[in-house]
């Protein structure tokens, strides 16, 4: 499995809790890492890198291969997470409540939330990491 592949294969699931319990097993095994947003305030990883990080209203996460910086450091990568930026939109114009920038290749996918758009989430692989 690629980071295509699982991206396809997550696309336009349902937000809640577990919702990637499914495949972890297979990022795992393939490298690959999930993200997505929890809540109003939480920047998740689940894959190859089992983790969140706070980012209330958005904001930078700094990570490496084991994990979130949890005390601030600016580790060797990062993603910048937004909050209802009104820039993002679904196809439909509607605001996407989580959105994500980095420089690590990566491929997309839409989360819902009671048919709303509520998070295009990435994958990329651990091989791209620092």
């Amino acid at each position: 499995m690629n980071k295509k592949d699982l991206a396809q294969l997550i696309n336009d699931r349902e937000y809640g809790y577990g919702i990637f319990r499914d495949v972890r097993r297979a990022a795992i095994d393939a490298g690959l890492v999930i993200v997505s947003g929890a809540s109003d305030d939480l920047i998740e990883f689940d894959g190859a890198i089992y983790d969140e990080g706070g980012c209330f209203d958005g904001g930078k996460v700094f990570f490496d291969r084991t994990g979130v910086s949890q005390d601030g450091l600016k580790l060797a990568n990062c993603i910048e997470a937004f909050w209802c930026d009104k820039t993002a939109l679904d196809e439909n114009g509607n605001v996407i409540t989580w959105t994500y920038k980095t420089d690590i290749p990566h491929e997309t996918f839409m989360i819902y939330e009671n048919g709303e758009p509520y998070c295009r989430g990435i994958v990329f692989d651990l091989l791209d990491v620092k």
